[in-house]
């Protein structure tokens, strides 16, 4: 036995998996939270995600009984409806039941509800990441993703209060955001800018707010330039965001302006 002991090295701390805690902090003391996140190495935006994602898919829940109401409410025929062929006027009535299947009250909803949450979060931390590294950032793509995830949690506030708004009135939210400032029977253009203003509200400011609070935190550069890109990576992301509704309704007649209101 020598006199020299090998000493082994110290055990690895994993990763943390969940940062609970945050959730209240990125709320009430954002830049703080944020100066925080900043260490955080790993990625961190599984915990926002998730709640992100529980609460869609109980704001899909919330509102089944507003769309079954809506699927019992028979539309009036189109005006040629008479001179239809028999076979497409029963592919009419058979499309009006299909209103009510479980599948466009409780699946298609659920899953377009998720596309919301995870397919503009995906959009918007590559546009940002790619806009800053080009602005001269050496951040990494996965600090990147955790601003934006955590950004995002005032929309779960959004959820909430849909979802309460849903179960008390039991009907759907035809003009959310700041789309009511336009006609429904907008076109064109304005039809696209409609769109785009149903996504804008309180809460979508609020998760900008937090964005421009900590691109520069975790960026290194300058805070006009990272307010610059930032904005316009947001920008960018709502325009997308837009065109689903924006094309239903073109091809439908009909404006959806979310699309977990079917």
């Amino acid at each position: 036995m020598t006199d020299t002991e090998t000493l082994s090295p110290p055990a690895e701390v994993a990763p943390r998996r969940w940062h609970v805690a945050f959730l209240p902090g990125i709320l009430f003391r954002p830049r703080r939270t944020l100066l925080a996140l900043r260490e955080q190495e790993n990625a961190a935006w599984l915990t926002p995600m998730v709640v992100l994602t529980l609460l869609a898919l109980v704001l899909a829940l919330a509102g089944a009984p507003a769309r079954q109401q809506q699927a019992q409410i028979i539309p009036e025929p189109p005006p040629d409806f008479q001179y239809w062929p028999q076979e497409q006027q029963q592919q009419y009535f058979q499309a009006q039941q299909q209103r009510a299947n479980p599948l466009f009250i409780f699946v298609f909803p659920a899953l377009a509800n998720l596309a919301a949450v995870w397919l503009p979060w995906l959009i918007l931390s590559s546009l940002l990441h790619l806009a800053l590294t080009l602005g001269g950032s050496r951040g990494n793509g996965v600090t990147t993703f955790n601003l934006v995830a955590w950004s995002s949690v005032p929309l779960g506030l959004r959820y909430l209060v849909q979802g309460l708004a849903l179960l008390i009135t039991r009907q759907a939210i035809s003009a959310p955001g700041l789309s009511g400032f336009l006609p429904a029977e907008a076109s064109g253009w304005m039809l696209f800018l409609r769109a785009i203003l149903s996504q804008v509200d309180l809460y979508w400011l609020w998760m900008v707010a937090l964005l421009l609070i900590g691109v520069p935190v975790f960026s290194g550069i300058r805070r006009a330039k990272a307010w610059g890109l930032t904005l316009l990576a947001v920008l960018i992301t709502l325009a997308l965001q837009a065109l689903p509704g924006y094309f239903t309704a073109r091809l439908g007649n009909l404006f959806v302006t979310r699309p977990f209101f079917f």
